[in-house]
């Protein structure tokens, strides 16, 4: 009865946070991190995020403000997928899970009840059980099992032969210095064998549920079957006698330290590890799975223009694109053409960066979980390389213009080699004079979207820019595109709406003008504006 009205209120929970952004939702990115080192840490290719892009994009926050996981397992997929950029495309678990709870009435629910009863716990550390080596028994733990049975022998012994007592006593004493020995080395390793028989039940529970729709559940339960005796040594080192009174806790501890209990567990486990390791990391994984499938389709539900992307047509084309993160976000187009670039212009605070980086999250998320915050995404997606915050490494004594130049050379070396990219470069090589600066930026820029022998680039490039002459200089290569800002008597206004051409909007001199700078200063700011502007100009006329 208690069962029934606990899963009764489970349900009308589940049932009320479907579609739900939740509140407070954040990510500590540690455990997230360390498994997704144990699982990808040697991994390398094309789609991973880089480190550099990883921060650009906030990712650490923009996971906590994705996730509608249930268990540890599923928000560490969905940092997996993120940062691997594993392509949602290649990940049929997802997708059947995520369109059997769009499309069956209940079916999320069903699938949440033991993602639920797992929650946060199941997941962290649990992928080191799945390293070899991890628990280890050498060859003279095999004396655990003959004292246990040596004492077993002396006490049953004793009625009939006082005398046995004088072997049990010794025993005694040796079977309490294996039991402290065992306890350091099992230490580290009981959290997480603790969170086996939890996770063998959640997946029971999600196979159960398969009626041909959920790739990979009938290998799941054939898994299983085979791995009744990892349940049972999993159960027995993660009991907690104390939880059942001092008398089951005192009657634990002459058990233990007759038969050896734990020791002997230890012994059973490693060996039950090495023999089954690659099944608990399946059955993890496709857990973890199933629950991230099913947070996508609740991420779907949500009232925002969230949309689905559609692979077909080229160029990209994004419409309403915006930012996960913002509140109240505005809705941006953006048509990513091959061999073409767009170069952005406008004030500080605009919106330039912003709309650079919400382009680049909702072709990753397209590409990643396949659902796009737009109200529409065509043409496929690219990968994602950006140079948007600098800082010095400190480290490696690099000021940050060096980190900025490693990287840009970085990325020239391999867009000759790589696929598609969309490049992402917010005020470029900054960290130099005006002339320098437009010089090198343009070679950069040029040289991103250069193909091989006269073909077509297969990449993009966004970048924002305060250098008109820049933008001047990259047509008709680049697209020019800007935003643009009012100044009132009391406020700097912005509608952060991209519009085509270049900016022509000037706020600086009109912003010292409202903050109270001296009427000398304007006149004479206005007077050299006016003369560089001729100076530029004509520079820029082509020769008669």
């Amino acid at each position: 009865m208690l069962f029934g009205r606990h899963r009764r209120r489970l349900t009308r929970r589940l049932e009320r946070e479907w579609g739900r952004t939740p509140k407070d939702r954040l990510l500590d990115g540690v455990g997230e991190a360390d498994a997704f080192e144990e699982l990808d840490g040697d991994a390398t290719g094309d789609d991973r995020l880089e480190p550099q892009s990883w921060h650009d994009l906030g990712m650490e926050s923009l996971i906590g403000q994705l996730d509608r996981t249930r268990t540890g397992l599923g928000r560490q997929l969905l940092y997996r997928h993120l940062r691997a950029g594993i392509r949602w495309s290649d990940a049929p678990i997802l997708q059947a899970t995520a369109r059997r709870c769009s499309e069956e009435p209940g079916f999320h629910v069903e699938v949440g009840v033991p993602l639920e009863g797992a929650g946060r716990e199941l997941g962290p550390g649990l992928w080191i059980l799945t390293r070899p080596g991890v628990i280890r028994a050498p060859i003279w733990y095999w004396i655990f099992p003959i004292l246990a049975l040596l004492m077993v022998g002396s006490l049953a012994a004793f009625p009939f032969e006082p005398r046995a007592l004088l072997l049990a006593l010794p025993l005694a004493a040796v079977n309490m210095t294996m039991i402290s020995f065992t306890a350091r080395r099992m230490g580290p390793a009981v959290a997480p064998i603790r969170q086996i028989g939890p996770l063998l039940r959640t997946a029971d529970a999600l196979a159960r549920l398969d009626d041909g729709s959920l790739p990979g559940a009938p290998g799941i339960r054939a898994d299983l079957a085979r791995l009744g005796r990892l349940q049972a040594v999993a159960t027995l080192v993660s009991r907690d006698p104390l939880r059942s009174g001092e008398l089951a806790a005192g009657l634990w501890g002459y058990l233990n330290l007759m038969l050896l209990l734990d020791p002997n567990a230890l012994l059973v486990s490693a060996r039950e590890l090495r023999r089954h390791a690659p099944r608990l990391e399946a059955i993890a994984t496709w857990v973890g799975q199933v629950d991230l499938g099913r947070a996508v389709a609740s991420l779907r539900e949500e009232p925002g223009p969230w949309s689905i992307p559609d692979p077909e047509g080229d160029p990209i084309r994004g419409r309403g694109v915006w930012h996960p993160l913002i509140t109240d976000p505005v809705g941006n187009d953006v048509d990513l053409v091959p061999g073409r670039g767009i170069v952005v212009t406008g004030a500080n605070m605009a919106g330039k960066s912003t709309y650079l980086r919400a382009v680049a999250i909702a072709n990753h998320l397209a590409r990643t979980l396949g659902t796009c915050p737009a109200e529409s995404w065509s043409g496929g997606t690219r990968r994602v390389r950006s140079l948007m915050s600098r800082t010095d490494d400190l480290e490696g004594g690099r000021s940050y213009y060096q980190v900025e130049v490693d990287t840009v050379i970085g990325f020239i070396r391999e867009a000759r080699d790589c696929g598609p990219t969309l490049y992402l470069l917010d005020e470029p090589l900054r960290g130099t004079n005006t002339i320098e600066r437009i010089a090198a930026g343009e070679a950069v820029l040029r040289v991103l979207l250069e193909g091989e022998d006269g073909e077509p680039s297969p990449h993009s490039v966004m970048v924002a820019t305060h250098d008109d002459d820049l933008r001047a200089l990259l047509a008709p290569l680049y697209e020019p595109r800007h935003f643009r800002e009012t100044v009132t008597a009391d406020r700097l206004l912005f509608d952060y709406r991209c519009r085509p051409g270049p900016a022509t909007t000037r706020t600086a001199i009109a912003l010292l003008e409202r903050s109270g700078a001296p009427a000398n200063v304007i006149a004479s700011a206005r007077a050299r504006f006016e003369e560089l502007s001729e100076t530029t100009e004509g520079a820029r006329r082509p020769p008669a």
